[in-house]
């Protein structure tokens, strides 16, 4: 309720670029210039270009306003868990768990509810294992909130 409405984005652009990069064991960049999130082959990110916006606004008013709605955010989270994080750019497998926590419970939406799951894929031999771990715990956490997995003949 702070505002009617807001504008997200960002922008990446590299001006006068020479093409590839130089990749550094357990960094960030690729070592084969693919980014593979969530992939036993993955070896890092790759840098691009490019620039994205959206318009953040009440459902009511968009609704309202007949404005093509391409996702509803029901509830968010950030963390910065000191010195629990594993480096200086990765959080620790139990902050991050506990943004997912966070955020889930901010938004009013039950475990029962909850079909699909966005997640953040570095490509990183450090990065992506911090986040399965994560959402597995909290995807276990509310499973056993169910009572269990669900059976798969339904």
């Amino acid at each position: 309720g702070e505002c009617d409405m807001a504008l997200a984005g960002g922008a990446s652009v590299g001006l006068r670029q020479r093409t590839g990069h130089l990749h550094e064991p357990d960094g960030i960049l690729s070592a084969d210039g693919y980014c593979r999130a969530f992939d036993a082959s993955a070896s890092g990110t790759v840098k691009g270009t490019g620039a994205g916006l959206v318009v953040l606004k009440r459902l009511t008013d968009a609704l309202r306003d007949r404005d093509q709605i391409e996702a509803v955010v029901r509830g968010s989270a950030t963390n910065n868990d000191g010195a629990g994080k594993v480096g200086f750019t990765a959080p620790g497998v139990d902050g991050q768990a506990g943004a997912i926590r966070a955020a889930q419970a901010i938004s009013g939406v039950g475990p029962e509810e909850i079909s699909y799951v966005e997640a953040h894929g570095t490509a990183t031999i450090l990065g992506d294992p911090i986040e399965v771990a994560a959402l597995t715990q909290e995807i276990s956490r509310l499973t056993a909130q169910l009572g269990g997995p669900p059976d798969p003949a339904d």
